[in-house]
């Protein structure tokens, strides 16, 4: 994955340096607390105070690393999915369809695995107080997914004329994470949840999309996207 925000972790501006195998230990230490702390508690209920007993730092040594709780949260959220993303396997190269399919379908197997964190991530998106810093970084993970099969068909002149790409990028994005919502909040069953996710993502592509690219959309739509699930 691309990095998807410039995230500060020093004041002023300046990069933090982590060649130290001790800071870059506390560091990993630190973020791998916020990330424990946000699944079981949530936004809601995250302390400063509680996260450096988990973590056995001085709050000031937070502070001086992450400057303010809300960059920390942001940097803990950026930094998993990073690394989520580095480990993960698509054969297929980026840019193609089997590519964004095959990844959604990792992405979504994995996150039945952490559930309670993927539902934290989804009541801090969604919460009309959420800091801007952390949305951001939440939304734009999530463009991530999507940004190199639409880039793609914008080169190969595969979108509707009246489609903007970046536009398209955002669309599906936000359905991403509404269906998302939906599944971690229960009112998707976690059996249908993949299926679904698939179905309207394909549904909004045969929309925005002409010629071969349209035609093979509509082909996987009418064969069932349950199969791709499968394979």
């Amino acid at each position: 994955m691309n990095q998807v925000v410039a995230v500060k972790s020093a004041p002023g501006g300046r990069r933090a340096n982590y060649s130290s195998p001790v800071i870059l230990e506390r560091r990993r230490r630190i973020l791998e607390e916020t990330r424990r702390v946000i699944a079981e508690q949530g936004l809601a209920g995250f302390s400063m105070d509680e996260l450096c007993k988990r973590a056995g730092v001085a709050k000031r040594t937070l502070y001086n690393a992450f400057q303010n709780r809300e960059h920390l949260i942001a940097v803990a959220i950026q930094d998993y999915f990073e690394g989520f993303a580095n480990r993960i396997q698509v054969g297929e190269r980026g840019g193609t369809l089997k590519h964004l399919l095959d990844r959604v379908t990792l992405v979504v197997n994995r996150s039945k695995q952490i559930v309670n964190y993927n539902r934290a991530l989804m009541a801090v998106y969604h919460s009309p107080d959420v800091n801007p810093e952390i949305w951001t970084t939440i939304h734009q993970i999530g463009t991530e997914t999507f940004r190199p099969y639409i880039e793609s068909l914008a080169a190969d002149r595969q979108l509707q004329r009246w489609i903007d790409p970046a536009q398209l990028i955002e669309d599906l994005t936000r359905y991403r994470f509404a269906a998302g919502n939906d599944w971690c909040n229960g009112r998707i069953p976690v059996d249908d949840y993949l299926a679904l996710l698939l179905r309207g993502m394909l549904s909004m592509l045969v929309g925005a999309t002409r010629g071969a690219t349209r035609r093979e959309l509509e082909a996987i739509l009418s064969n069932g996207v349950e199969k791709l699930g499968a394979e």
